[in-house]
């Protein structure tokens, strides 16, 4: 057992006879990781597989290790470790080496490890506790029982634009920027449209799709059906059905109907799905939770490549596909997001503790009269409605701003490239 065991130790951490391979700390994000080094509490990176959370903990190693610190990085994705607790493994580590930083990848694969880490953590044993997992259902179960107060949750996504860009050697993206830079970061702008976000797709010069489709396999198969009872067709349909979908009203009933399923089947699946954080649910706003809970929601995607790669209707429809990036970008910021619907609809309204702060609308254009009508009109019935007197329409490169009165009070609706905005221009 332990000669297995350190066998695949060293195989994941060469650094334990060697020096750290530079080619694993990959492209820098925008986490500030290094920080969190100086607090003892359990930290915990949490979101879908693939979006670069493993790297993330590379280059915190590397820090530790210029320091000369020991370090212990356990991936559980290693089929040769998942039959092995926790405990053991460290176990036999520990008989080579004294162990400071403890790195704990994917660990929902790992049976019996929150009594370990409960441990390791009261009894001050490994300074330093990293771990990450692609299920947030079952390690905040675990959490709920046990770590409670001992722990730190930090959520990873696919790249942000600015993330992108970084990935494509495009540097001085500070707005304002030259006409040649606008022109490269437009071009840019498209293929993040087209390809997504996933750290590794973004790198890759070719044969995107079929990338982001065995993806697509590995979340069911490996997220979702090693855990769960399913029947692989229909989950696999109602996750296509979901993409297809992704930026439009929703509802179990309607999803169960088109699908032929039962709702409480399709309730059970979508759970599946958010937990695995592949799509997130949008409620109506109602200042009462009740209402809220029970009022019609929206479904967006975790990645607009990954949509497009199995959908081929949600890439016909630039203005979902380009919601959907303002959607993501607002969860990565940690906005509080809901959208309005009345009489007439917003995309999305953020609420900043006990208020409604900011009303967008996303459209692909405002060219036609009909829909900057209809796009003003549902702004301005959500300013109104909460009192604001300032809103914004996001489009793919269209740019102004419209002054009216609205009920004797003067309001701005500022129009603006989406692409712009993502590299921080004031929201």
């Amino acid at each position: 057992m332990k000669e297995e065991i350190l066998k695949s130790l060293y195989d994941w951490n060469p650094w334990i006879e060697g020096e750290f391979p530079k080619d694993l700390a990959g492209f820098n994000r925008n986490y500030v990781l290094d920080t969190y080094l100086q607090i003892p509490e359990v930290k915990v990176l949490e979101g879908a597989r693939r979006v670069g959370k493993s790297t993330l903990f590379y280059q915190l190693i590397e820090e530790l290790l210029k320091h000369k610190k020991n370090v212990l990085y356990i991936n559980f994705e290693d089929e040769s470790l998942k039959k092995y607790t926790l405990n053991e493994i460290v176990s036999a580590y520990r008989e080579i080496s004294p162990l400071h930083n403890l790195f704990v990848d994917e660990i929902q694969n790992c049976t019996d490890w929150v009594p370990f880490i409960r441990k390791a953590y009261d009894r001050k044993e490994i300074p330093q506790i990293w771990i990450s997992g692609s299920n947030s259902s079952l390690i905040k179960k675990e959490f709920a029982t046990l770590l409670t107060g001992r722990n730190i949750t930090i959520r990873v996504y696919p790249l942000s634009f600015t993330e992108y860009l970084h990935f494509k050697s495009v540097r001085d993206t500070k707005l304002p920027i030259s006409s040649a830079k606008k022109s490269l970061i437009k071009n840019h702008f498209l293929q993040y449209l087209e390809v997504g976000a996933f750290p590794a797709v973004v790198l890759r010069p070719v044969l995107q799709k079929e990338l982001l489709i065995s993806y697509f396999e590995d979340f069911i198969y490996k997220d979702i059906a090693s855990r769960h009872e399913v029947n692989l067709v229909k989950i696999k349909e109602l996750g296509i059905y979901l993409a297809t979908n992704s930026a439009k009203l929703f509802s179990y009933r309607g999803c169960a109907n088109a699908l032929g399923m039962h709702p409480k089947t399709i309730m059970d699946y979508c759970s599946y799905f958010y937990e695995i954080f592949l799509f997130n649910e949008l409620y109506k706003f109602d200042y009462s939770l009740k209402n809220q809970m029970g009022s019609e929601k929206k479904i967006y995607i975790a990645d607009s490549g990954l949509g497009r790669a199995i959908s081929f209707r949600f890439s016909e429809d630039q203005g979902r596909v380009l919601e959907n990036i303002v959607h993501n970008e607002l969860r990565r910021c940690g906005k509080e997001i809901y959208f309005h619907k009345k009489r007439y609809e917003c995309d999305f309204i953020i609420k900043t503790e006990l208020k409604i702060s900011h009303a967008i609308q996303v459209s692909k254009t405002l060219e036609d009269p009909d829909v900057k009508t209809r796009e003003i009109r549902g702004l301005l019935e959500a300013m109104r409605t909460y009192q604001l007197t300032t809103g914004l329409i996001l489009t793919f490169d269209e740019e102004g701003l419209e002054e009216m009165d609205e009920e004797n009070q003067q309001v701005q609706i500022k129009i603006l490239p989406i692409w712009k905005w993502l590299l921080g221009e004031t929201l």
